[in-house]
């Protein structure tokens, strides 16, 4: 069965085909992605195995019922996010007990890059404003504000944080996932990419930001510092700054690649409620600092870019101070 938003559908999952050597996260592929909500479907985006995903589509896609396949030389698929191999039973995609040979197969040249994810939690009132947290993370990352934001790519309208607020206010209680597009970290050629996620929920509007930025070396101390100092200024709950490599000028391609290694973190003032300020600086060693006045102090705490003997990797230990300030 076809519908002609899709390239093939049956009784429980819709597919579209994107022959694309990069896919982003067209209006075309949103549309067949929420119909195929709408209708109870799987949705699955079925590309070449050597395409790869903007953030933004990707972002799309990891969301419960949607699934990125990728194709092998021999005709079959496997998940691009995982390397899963997955059969097609006649009715729907089913997972096998083996990985993709190629999804192990690591990028010739892969980029560095920084990937950032924040969150703040705004009250419910006409006093919030969207849009400063990911502004801030663009000047500190690439130099410059955002250029643009829009639901999807290319984005066409203009940076502008009141017309984002009240996007998302008018959308409210339903949640909205909008792309935001800034220049180039200087010394560098690809356009920064972000994904703004704003939601409803019981303490109030929580917004969220993840940002790609193409970058040829990691950020040193003081840069890595202006961040911390400009999340607070932000009132950031989280904020995590890493770097990593494995992309295609800032595309995920169906490959494995690893994750960002911490950089710096900053725990805003929420996040240090259970185990308090100076108690949690004490958790988190040396290269730690509390920022602002108690009561509404952050914590920031900076990683080492190269291994140092004796200490834990900087995934270790980043694992370890969360489960700590959350209390486990």
């Amino acid at each position: 069965m076809t519908e002609p938003v899709f390239d093939f559908a049956s009784g429980s999952t819709a597919v579209l085909f994107q022959d694309k050597e990069t896919a982003y996260r067209s209006s075309w592929t949103a549309r067949a992605c929420a119909v195929a909500a709408e209708s109870g479907r799987e949705f699955a985006l079925l590309t070449p195995g050597d395409a790869a995903l903007t953030l933004p589509l990707a972002d799309m896609l990891s969301q419960p019922g949607r699934r990125w396949l990728a194709t092998q030389p021999d005709g079959t698929f496997f998940d691009g996010f995982t390397g899963q191999v997955v059969e097609w039973d006649g009715e729907t995609f089913r997972g096998v007990d083996r990985l993709a040979e190629e999804f192990l197969q690591s990028p010739a040249r892969p980029d560095g890059m920084m990937h950032v994810r924040a969150e703040t939690v705004h009250p419910a009132s006409l006093g919030a404003r969207i849009g400063v947290l990911a502004e801030r993370a663009f000047r500190e990352v690439t130099g410059s504000a955002p250029a643009g934001w829009g639901l999807h790519e290319p984005a066409t309208e203009p940076w502008d944080p009141a017309a984002v607020t009240a996007f998302c206010f008018d959308r409210a209680p339903s949640d909205a996932s909008l792309v935001v597009v800034g220049a180039p970290r200087p010394g560098t050629e690809a356009a920064s990419v972000g994904v703004l996620t704003v939601r409803r929920t019981a303490s109030g509007v929580h917004e969220s930001l993840e940002l790609l930025a193409e970058a040829v070396d990691p950020l040193d101390a003081a840069q890595l510092d202006s961040f911390g100092a400009a999340m607070h200024a932000a009132r950031a709950r989280t904020a995590l700054l890493g770097h990593a490599l494995g992309f295609r000028r800032l595309a995920r391609p169906a490959r494995f690649t690893g994750v960002s290694v911490p950089g710096c973190a900053v725990f805003g003032p929420e996040t240090l409620k259970a185990c308090g300020a100076p108690e949690a600086l004490g958790e988190a060693g040396a290269r730690s600092r509390l920022l602002g006045v108690a009561p509404h102090q952050s914590l920031l705490v900076r990683y080492p870019q190269e291994p140092v003997p004796g200490e834990p990797h900087p995934l270790e230990d980043y694992a370890r101070l969360v489960q700590v300030l959350s209390g486990r």
